[in-house]
């Protein structure tokens, strides 16, 4: 019995020195893909709804990052993640994003994608569409693909 959990131990430490431990881990390619692209969907909802639940799809560490388009639209941490989106529902407009192309990358419980499309300003009188270009990173936790680092920008030209 001995010789068979060392002969296990040995093979799950190769594994591991040969790099495809958190691959081993991961979820099938189409389907982290999926998540991802969900992730961005459900932003999109929460945005909709004004609703605080959009801090719980970032990855609940200080070191999580929300670069936003605007100058200072800068979010390090949960807290400041809260008062990002608690500024950002003050607003008279709502926005969603409408995304044109989509780019998902996947490499073992982390992901990465670059979005181009517009954001969509909804005001009363009409809705205001501007380009916006996403980069962002996620981390798979407990199946849920949250945000690690969104980067959004304004493309001019």
């Amino acid at each position: 019995m001995a010789a068979v959990t060392r002969l296990l131990a040995a093979g799950a430490a190769l594994l591991l020195v040969l790099g495809y431990g958190p691959r081993a881990a991961a979820p099938p390619r189409s389907g982290a893909e999926r998540g991802v692209r969900q992730a961005l969907v459900r932003l999109n909802a929460l945005l909709a709804k004004r609703d605080m639940g959009v801090v719980d799809e970032f990855m609940p560490d200080e070191d999580t990052l929300l670069v936003g388009s605007e100058v200072g639209e800068v979010a390090r941490g949960r807290a400041a993640l809260a008062e990002h989106f608690r500024k950002l529902y003050a607003l008279p407009q709502t926005i969603s994003f409408d995304w044109r192309e989509v780019e998902v990358s996947v490499h073992g419980p982390i992901a990465w994608l670059h979005a181009e499309g517009h954001a969509v300003l909804h005001g009363d009188a009409a809705d205001e569409r501007r380009g916006y270009r996403l980069t962002g990173v996620f981390e798979l936790c407990h199946g849920v693909w949250k945000w690690r680092l969104f980067h959004g920008s304004e493309p001019h030209g």
